[in-house]
């Protein structure tokens, strides 16, 4: 496979993307807050695994003033596919948001971050339990319950990042968090 195939569609995937800033910053500032309360300091690099429109980014500078080294890993920046990507370095933290629903080979994505985080992998996805994970969105192909998360030790929180649009008020997302 060439890479401008898996840059074009997610390209195409994050064009049809609608909504404000604002409404996705809910699971930015969960993760931001996180990474602070983790220890994350201005030597730190992060690495964002399934970036998107680098919306992290902006929120760790704009709104927690971190001036951090932030790696941005997504099939629209780089063409990589994330079920067999695999870190080529350390980093203080990998962040997986919204991202392994996508993915038939997630299970392997969470062990390689794990390998490579020297403090911490931070993640979230819609919540099964509430939500049609595969019904919201054509691009979800698996469901990933608290449960399964288990096995990796993270600390699983239910959380409202869709606004409980998705899940009649509910909470509507998974937050996990893993520390080395």
């Amino acid at each position: 496979m060439t890479w401008t195939p898996t840059i074009q569609s997610c390209d195409s995937y994050l064009d049809d993307r609608t909504g404000k800033y604002e409404f996705r910053a809910v699971r930015y500032r969960a993760a931001a807050d996180w990474l602070t309360a983790s220890g994350l300091t201005h030597d730190m690099t992060i690495v964002d695994v399934g970036a998107g429109m680098t919306e992290l980014d902006y929120c760790l500078r704009a709104e927690y003033g971190w001036r951090g080294r932030y790696i941005p890993v997504d099939g629209g920046i780089d063409g990589v596919n994330l079920n067999y990507w695999t870190p080529p370095r350390e980093a203080h933290f990998f962040v997986a948001l919204e991202i392994i629903e996508h993915l038939a080979n997630w299970r392997a994505l969470i062990e390689r971050m794990q390998r490579k985080a020297l403090i911490g992998v931070v993640m979230s996805t819609p919540n099964p339990r509430t939500t049609d994970v595969i019904g919201m969105d054509p691009t979800h192909m698996v469901e990933v319950y608290s449960k399964d998360l288990e096995p990796y030790a993270f600390k699983v929180s239910e959380e409202t990042f869709y606004g409980g649009v998705f899940s009649d008020g509910a909470p509507d997302a998974l937050f996990a968090t893993w520390r080395r």
